[in-house]
């Protein structure tokens, strides 16, 4: 049999489903024509789809040496690469594809989804752009590829302009508009995103992610009742998301009761649906019922109790309800399994702070901080790690409140007298109609209600006043913190800033921010519109903002370490990696603040 021959036959037993076939034909083959990479690139992919993820990468590897200027050949060996968890020699062989064939557009696309994954997004970016230009910029996916990569950066506009001419290349081009339609609901853009989603449905896309932004886009539109049912469709669709959304709609208008319904029938699907289990596990874990999670996941199917995406949900419930010794083992398990997952690795880093574990924490912080440079959880949990283990030095020069929290004055938007004017039309503009009673799902606001959109681009004066208010004490803070490289709130420092998101809490009767952080953030902040006069004459510091106090238990005291006094037209910035929460209100009176995310680079 010719080397064509046998080429075709590989060919055909792998389309038929017969990867076994294939693999001890390709054997065969290699003893006639051996170390034909053609041949081990069939057998490697034979194997991947048997399971044998390792045994697959080891003769992919020997297939890119036998032809290293083969695109689709290194593609392939990055893929694999990728899905064993070496994301860094992914990255150099979908690198040595781009560099074998210039216009190889499954490398630039795979490239690109492995930078935004590791939330590398400038470089996707750049990656993105060097797509379109490789492509002559006749490429509709090339330029949907460069509108994901700038929607991840937040980069709302030059996204938008990025799908509209993929568009214009190609007018169906279904990823293009599902990105333009997420864009549009970030820019308020509210009714244009669900009229691309109800065309997408009525064309015949059935993917639920359209119906999960669909009831988004009629949710913030406070259409809270139709948003229900294109969330059940997505979820009846196998859609996690959709789990977390429909459960955070029932929450947030008080019904907590069917809330939890619908989490039981999602784990009562694990088997067929075991992401919707997970969801449902996250769901009861931010609902902060524990025991919840204890007692379904008890009822999982034998063998999915050992899957680690279900068990580190297990040990974070043991966690919060004190065990923190089952919760290290049931983490260090889970990790042994999927060393690659960030969540099981952030809890892993947690457990360990939580049983006393400080040296095995920082070892995992700083493993996942070399990773992931721009996550901002890992430095957090780096800095506690080096507080319990003593080494305030190193610590400080992480958590400088001193340096780094800096309170500043608003000056009076454009449109209004005094801050007391502003402030009042802004909290009945933005609060005056939700239909929401409670805190969302996920969020670090206990007994507060958050405005539903992203306030970015909202069109009314006195929000767009506010962001115009802001600019200047954000310029003056850049510019005294100035630019160090070993450090990572400097090391990120232009001089220029643009705005990621602004939204406001509105905080009840015992109210109060858990400690966290934004992990995709740089510069976070608090503006004070409403402050409760408990904050001026309670011991305990009511209302106040406190910084350096993680949100779980160690084994050694861990008390805030910072605290900044809440006064109306304050405003505080401060590093996104910063642990930073609220003493609880105590009175009726609420606290309304109004914070936003910065971001380094120009704004656009």
């Amino acid at each position: 049999m010719t080397l064509a021959d046998t080429l075709q036959q590989l060919h055909a037993l792998y389309q038929a489903g017969r990867a076994t076939d294939a693999v001890a034909l390709a054997d065969r083959a290699l003893l006639q024509f051996p170390g034909r990479s053609e041949l081990l690139h069939l057998k490697a992919v034979s194997l991947r789809k048997l399971g044998q993820l390792p045994q697959a990468v080891s003769v992919m590897e020997a297939a890119v040496k036998a032809a290293p200027q083969s695109a689709e050949m290194q593609n392939t060996y990055g893929n694999m690469l990728k899905a064993s968890g070496d994301e860094r020699e992914a990255e150099a062989a979908f690198r040595a594809a781009i560099g074998a064939q210039s216009d190889y557009a499954p490398a630039y696309k795979n490239l690109v989804v492995l930078l935004l994954d590791l939330v590398r997004n400038d470089e996707a970016i750049e990656v993105a752009r060097a797509y379109v230009t490789a492509s002559r910029q006749k490429d509709a996916d090339a330029f949907e590829c460069l509108g994901r990569a700038l929607k991840h950066a937040k980069r709302w506009h030059q996204a938008i302009e990025a799908f509209e001419t993929s568009l214009a290349l190609q007018p169906k081009h279904v990823a293009a508009r599902y990105g333009l339609a997420v864009c549009q609901i970030e820019t308020g853009e509210l009714g244009h995103c669900e009229t691309i989603c109800r065309q997408l449905l009525t064309e015949g896309q059935t993917a639920p992610e359209i119906q999960r932004l669909l009831a988004r886009s009629l949710m913030e539109q406070l259409r809270t009742d139709e948003a229900e049912a294109p969330l059940m469709q997505a979820i009846s669709a196998g859609s996690d998301e959709a789990v977390k959304d429909y459960t955070n709609l029932l929450w947030m208008t008080e019904r907590a009761e069917l809330a939890d319904q619908l989490l039981t029938q999602a784990m009562r699907a694990a088997a067929n649906r075991p992401v919707q289990a997970i969801a449902a596990l996250d769901q009861w874990l931010d609902m902060e019922t524990p025991h919840r999670v204890v007692e379904q996941f008890d009822r999982l199917p034998g063998e999915l109790k050992a899957h680690p995406l279900l068990s580190i949900r297990l040990s974070m419930a043991k966690d919060d309800l004190g065990h923190t010794a089952e919760a290290y083992r049931l983490a260090e398990a889970a990790y042994a399994s999927a060393p690659e997952a960030r969540i099981v690795a952030y809890h892993l880093t947690q457990a360990s702070l939580m049983s006393g574990r400080y040296d095995r924490a920082l070892e995992l912080a700083l493993l996942w901080r070399e990773k992931t440079p721009l996550d901002q959880d890992w430095i957090a949990l780096q800095a506690d790690a080096l507080r319990m283990l003593g080494r305030m030095d190193e610590y400080s020069s992480l958590m400088d409140f001193d340096r780094f929290v800096r309170p500043a004055q608003l000056s009076v938007p454009d449109g209004y007298a005094s801050l007391d004017e502003f402030h009042a039309d802004f909290v009945e503009q933005v609060h005056g109609r939700s239909p929401y009673k409670t805190h969302p799902l996920g969020q670090s606001a206990r007994q507060g209600i958050q405005s539903p959109i992203n306030l970015l681009f909202d069109k009314r004066p006195v929000v767009q006043n506010y962001i115009k208010a802001l600019h200047e004490p954000v310029q003056a803070y850049l510019d005294q913190l100035g630019h160090d490289p070993a450090n990572p709130m400097t090391a990120r420092n232009e001089g220029e800033f643009f705005i990621g998101g602004v939204w406001s809490i509105f905080l009840l009767a015992g109210g109060r921010h858990v400690s966290h952080t934004h992990p995709h953030g740089w510069v976070s902040s608090a503006y004070y519109m409403a402050v409760p006069p408990e904050a001026d004459t309670d011991p305990s510091r009511a209302g106040w903002i406190k910084f350096g106090e993680p949100p779980y238990k160690l084994p050694d005291d861990a008390p805030a370490l910072h605290w900044v006094k809440p006064t109306p037209g304050t405003l505080v910035l401060f590093p996104a990696y910063m642990w930073h929460g609220t003493v609880p209100i105590s009175g009726a009176a609420p606290r309304v603040t109004a914070p936003l995310d910065i971001l380094p680079g120009a704004a656009y």
